[in-house]
């Protein structure tokens, strides 16, 4: 299973990749500025499925000594000794290792992965807000959006993994 949770983490990695050298290349506009963050679970749709955050975690195998990452899911189950299902879609969100309010850009782009097509579609404007971090805990809020079928706006908490 994790065999398959890493190919998995690869295939998005190599898709984000993919997608910001086009992006690149294609002279996409910056993104940012206050886009109003909800006080509500952080919740909306990837590929056009209604979306809840249940469960987030760090993945210690792609976070660095300045950036987080973080796999965010819509399933329960026990952060960094558990796993959700390989057919769950999820948000894979990157930032600083620090508090601080962020606008999603080209360099700190969101991932929204669909399961069920191997999609990956790069949200590059939006804004993402960390409000605390613990040795164990990163609370924070989001809001931003590929398209109406992939965006996410709300509060997550998440399980920083060893």
């Amino acid at each position: 299973m994790q065999t398959v949770e890493r190919a998995r983490r690869a295939g998005i990695q190599v898709g984000v990749l993919c997608v910001g050298l086009v992006l690149l290349a294609g002279g996409c506009g910056s993104g940012g500025g206050s886009t109003g963050i909800s006080s509500q679970p952080l919740s909306g749709k990837i590929g056009g499925q209604p979306w809840t955050f249940a469960t987030g975690q760090t993945d210690s195998f792609l976070t660095t000594d300045s950036e987080y990452t973080v796999d965010a899911y819509a399933e329960t189950f026990t952060a960094c000794t558990g796993t959700a299902s390989v057919t769950a879609n999820e948000v894979l969100l990157n930032f600083p290792k620090a508090v601080g309010n962020y606008a999603v850009t080209l360099d700190l782009n969101q991932t929204f992965y669909v399961a069920a097509t191997n999609d990956n579609f790069v949200a590059t404007s939006g804004e993402i807000d960390i409000s605390a971090i613990t040795a164990t805990t990163i609370t924070g809020g989001a809001s931003f959006a590929y398209d109406a079928d992939n965006s996410v706006n709300g509060q997550f908490v998440v399980t920083i993994c060893p």
